[in-house]
């Protein structure tokens, strides 16, 4: 494999340079200004500016908007900056490790969050994994993004049942003394019967002590991982998203290491509503 000079290939260069222009055009404003508008961190700016990291195609789509620009426009620019570093990337562990590196977003609100989320579940090829894992069941949330993210979960398992695609989703469910809370358990019985006929879809569930929530885990395909946080209020919540499949392969092999101890949906339903 060629070395290139500083270790960036010759397509990333060529982005940074690209985006370097955009920023002079923008009226040349602060790093801090144009991460607060992306949704990112000054590094990450700062990095895409000098050509040390590509950013993922979410943060770029969102350094482009800050600056001004077109997405149209900058595309295909983009793609073939990324089709280099994943052809360095099958070639061999020299690979430019910076250029590389996993691409954070955040999200500040639940709104941001679950609207991101929603539009890769709409996107996934094959395998979506998603915990839920709170003190309340999904009806407590006001945003309407959130009840169109949980739509959208759906609707991809229905339209894609018989592809041998697959939706998993572990439940946390809330218990005292092996006894479900009752708002909780009556939302599991609605969900078990929504979903029944959706072949695609399949739930287990984890009984849940502690009192509080944990954070919760989104794995599309092998492309992105969401990660959410809860607030101490019921509606608050913040939370980032990783691409690439190195930083999601952690959260897959746990995920699928629970599910494979875990009670399906039905089972856990038919003990807990007799």
């Amino acid at each position: 494999m060629n070395v290139h000079a500083g270790g960036v290939p010759p397509a990333v260069r060529r982005f940074a340079a690209e985006l370097s222009r955009l920023r002079i055009t923008a009226g040349t404003p602060q790093v801090t200004t144009i991460a607060a508008r992306a949704q990112c961190s000054p590094s990450t700016v700062s990095e895409a500016l000098n050509g040390r990291r590509l950013p993922g195609e979410t943060v770029t789509r969102r350094l482009v908007a800050a600056l001004d620009g077109e997405w149209s426009q900058w595309q295909s620019l983009w793609r073939e900056a990324r089709t280099e570093l994943d052809r360095l990337r099958r070639e061999g562990p020299e690979a430019p490790v910076e250029a590389l590196r996993a691409e954070m977003v955040r999200y500040p609100d639940p709104s941001s969050f679950y609207r991101a989320s929603a539009a890769r579940i709409r996107a996934a090829r094959r395998e979506i994994r998603l915990t839920y894992v709170r003190r309340h069941p999904p009806g407590h949330w006001g945003a309407p993004e959130v009840a169109e993210y949980y739509n959208t979960v759906l609707d991809w398992a229905r339209d894609h049942s018989g592809e041998g695609a697959s939706v998993r989703r572990i439940i946390g469910v809330p218990e005292r003394e092996g006894t479900p809370e009752p708002a909780y358990l009556q939302w599991l019985l609605d969900h078990q019967r929504e979903t029944a006929d959706i072949y695609a879809y399949e739930a287990r569930v984890m009984p849940w002590t502690a009192s509080c929530a944990w954070h919760n885990t989104g794995l599309v395909d092998d492309s992105v991982t969401f990660l959410s946080f809860s607030g101490a209020g019921r509606q608050q919540l913040t939370g980032f998203s990783v691409e690439g499949p190195a930083f999601l392969r952690y959260f897959a092999d746990s995920f699928d290491l629970a599910w494979g101890a875990l009670d399906p949906l039905d089972v856990y339903a038919a003990r807990h509503s007799r």
